[in-house]
């Protein structure tokens, strides 16, 4: 695939408006569709309860995104600025400070739920009956925030460096995977709330993985 034939110095507003409008719209209603799916198929194949509990740790989906596009809003501002002043270094210190901070902040609350989830489960309001479907989601739900809050940070910096194509296909590629894979996990294989939780890891990893590909070999900065 082809680097997006994007000149920002040059190129009209109303043409570069278009040019990064349109495929990081398509890539947050495809983004979106992640919780959705999870919650359209662990309704329908594990039941009531099951979804609730998908609602239940849905703040910490909240907090991940929330803290993704804090940094992520910030560096893509901060970056641009020193690329317009030819300051790539600057730039690229700046975005490796925000992976890094970010992914580290995420990774700790990670672990610290992880370690004693049953309390935080409680403060989201998770009763006793619901309390083993919520640990089944967050045992293995919790591990791909990280890897998320990097995907957020991720199609930012990749839009400022002229390929909004590829950042949309970051969040389209683990839309797809995610919902190919909760159907799978949740009806054939039986696993339940286990399953989708593992369909959206993976997904995750992926979009990571292809933030990582166009940061190694792609990228300009």
């Amino acid at each position: 695939m082809q680097r997006d034939s994007i000149d920002f110095k040059n190129e009209k507003i109303s043409v570069l408006f278009s040019k990064i409008f349109i495929p990081t719209l398509l890539g947050m209603f495809l983004s979106s569709t992640i919780n959705v799916a999870d919650g359209i198929f662990v309704g329908k194949g594990a039941g009531a309860n099951s979804l609730a509990a998908v609602n239940i740790v849905a703040p910490f989906f909240m907090l991940t995104t929330g803290l993704g596009l804090m940094f992520a809003s910030g560096v893509s501002v901060v970056a641009s600025i020193h690329l317009s002043k030819g300051k790539t270094k600057a730039a690229n210190i700046n975005i490796t400070q925000a992976f890094t901070v970010s992914f580290l902040f995420m990774l700790i609350i990670s672990a610290i739920v992880l370690i004693s989830p049953q309390p935080f489960a409680r403060l989201l309001g998770c009763s006793d009956r619901l309390m083993p479907l919520v640990l089944d989601y967050l045992y293995f739900i919790l591990p791909s925030l990280p890897f998320l809050v990097a995907l957020t940070i991720g199609m930012f910096v990749i839009r400022i460096d002229g390929s909004p194509t590829y950042s949309m296909l970051c969040e389209a590629v683990p839309a797809v995977i995610n919902i190919v894979l909760d159907y799978i996990f949740v009806f054939p294989c039986r696993m339940g709330l286990k399953g989708a939780a593992l369909a959206s890891l993976i997904a995750q990893v992926i979009g990571f993985l292809m933030v990582c590909f166009y940061m190694f070999f792609r990228t300009k900065l």
